[in-house]
C-alpha cells in the first residue's frame, strides 16, 4: 500500500530526477576540467614550428586598382612562453605598395586553447607609390569643375617597425585559424606625409614540427 502511495510516487521521482541532475552536473564539470587539458596537450600551437599565412586587406577596402592585396606568409619557431616569427609582408593602398621582409618577437599567452601572440616587429623592404602632383582643375560644359589627374610614380627603400595581436585557435589537428591586427609605421621618400598603416586580417596557422 505504501508502494502505492501517490505521495511516495512522487517523492521517489523527485528523489531520483535530483539523482540524475546531480550525476549529470558532475559529469559536465568533469568534462569542463579536463576538456582544456586535453586541448592544451593536443591542440595549442605553443611550441615548434608553425607556418601561416594571412589576408590583412579587411580595412582598406575596396583596394582600388589591379593589384594583389595586402597579405603576409609567416614562419614562426614557438618554445611555449615566447615566439620568433620571420615573414614576408604587403601592404597594398590604391596608390602604394609596401614590401619586404620582417622579424617578430613576442611572448605567447593562453587563454584555454586559443593563444594570444603580442608581438613587436622590425621591417625592411621597398615602398613605391603614385601621387597626383601635376594634375589641373577645368571647368567642362555647363560650368561643371574637374580635375585631371597626373600621376608622378618613385620607388625606394624602405624601413619600419610596428606592434601587432595575433589570436590563434586550434581547428582541426595541426591546422589552426587566426585573427590579426597591427599598426605599422615606414620611412621612405615615396610614403612622406602617408606613413601610418593599420592592418586588419585572419589567415590559417600550419604546424608543421616539435
Amino acid at each position: 500500500m505504501i508502494a502505492n502511495s501517490p505521495g511516495v510516487s512522487i517523492r521517489a521521482s523527485r528523489r531520483a530526477s535530483t539523482r540524475t541532475l546531480r550525476l549529470l552536473a558532475v559529469a559536465c564539470v568533469g568534462a569542463a576540467m579536463t576538456s582544456p587539458l586535453q586541448a592544451q596537450q593536443i591542440s595549442r600551437f605553443e611550441s615548434g614550428v608553425v607556418i601561416g599565412g594571412d589576408w590583412l586587406q579587411a580595412n582598406e577596402l575596396p583596394l582600388d586598382r589591379d593589384a594583389l592585396q595586402s597579405g603576409q606568409v609567416t614562419i614562426s619557431l614557438r618554445r611555449r612562453r615566447w615566439a620568433v616569427e620571420a615573414s614576408w609582408l604587403r601592404v597594398a593602398r590604391t596608390l602604394s605598395t609596401i614590401q619586404g621582409g620582417a622579424i617578430s618577437v613576442g611572448p605567447l599567452l593562453h587563454l584555454g586553447p586559443v593563444l594570444l601572440l603580442p608581438a613587436i616587429s622590425g621591417f625592411g623592404g621597398r615602398a613605391q607609390a603614385s601621387r597626383d602632383s601635376t594634375g589641373y582643375d577645368f571647368v567642362g560644359a555647363g560650368g561643371v569643375i574637374g580635375h585631371q589627374p597626373r600621376y608622378s610614380y618613385s620607388s625606394a627603400g624602405a624601413a619600419g617597425g610596428g606592434v601587432g595581436l595575433t589570436v590563434e585557435a586550434p581547428l582541426y589537428r595541426i591546422i589552426g585559424i587566426r585573427a590579426v591586427a597591427s599598426q605599422w609605421f615606414f620611412s621612405g621618400a615615396p610614403l612622406e606625409g602617408d606613413r601610418q598603416r593599420f592592418l586588419v586580417g585572419a589567415g590559417l596557422s600550419l604546424r608543421v614540427g616539435r
